[in-house]
This record gives C-alpha cells, structure tokens and sequence, in this order.
C-alpha cells in the first residue's frame, strides 16, 4: 500500500474512521494535510507522527495502551458508584401518603 498522497477514503479506511473524523481532524489541526485543488492529500508517515503527539498532549506520556499505563484515572481512585458517578445520599423512606 503506498504510505503518500492518501485520499481521505483510502485514510479512513486504513484508520478504521469515518471520512467525516478524518475531515474533522483536519479542522482541529490533529492531522496535517496537504491541499491539491480541492482535494485533502495525506502521507501516512506525518498523520501517525500527528496522531502520536495528540494523544501524548491530550493522554500524557502514559497511555492506557503503554506497558504501566492507567486508563484515565489513578489505581487507588475507587469507581464511582451508580450509572452517574454521583455520591450515595440518604434515603427517603415511607413513600408517598395519600390524603
């Protein structure tokens, strides 16, 4: 497979993204581009250069894919608790009363 002058579809595909991502990147400046006419061109060696430097900006040198890495939050931080992570509160009981 040749690693220059990508299309975004050949890109998208390689990556395993959506066109619409890979647009959206580009925007963002996470991905540089080169523009022939209206076309985006890629080289695939400078998107996973690009790609690599965003997730150490955005992740830290540690990634939850590095050997020791931590997937977002420290080992001794226990999960939060229910769907929303919110703390436990009191309960109300007796439920409602009829008048």
């Amino acid at each position: 497979m040749k690693t220059s002058d990508l299309s975004i579809k050949e890109l998208a595909a390689f990556i395993g993204v959506s066109t619409d991502t890979i647009r959206r990147a580009v925007r963002k400046g996470e991905i540089t581009a080169i523009r022939v006419k209206t076309a985006l061109r890629f080289d695939l060696r400078e998107v996973r250069t690009c790609m690599q430097r965003t997730a150490a900006i955005r992740f830290g040198a540690r990634s939850s894919s590095a050997p020791g890495g931590t997937a977002g939050r420290a080992q001794d931080d226990p999960p939060p608790s229910g769907n929303t992570g919110a703390l436990p509160t009191g309960m109300i009981t007796g439920g409602l009363r009829i008048r």
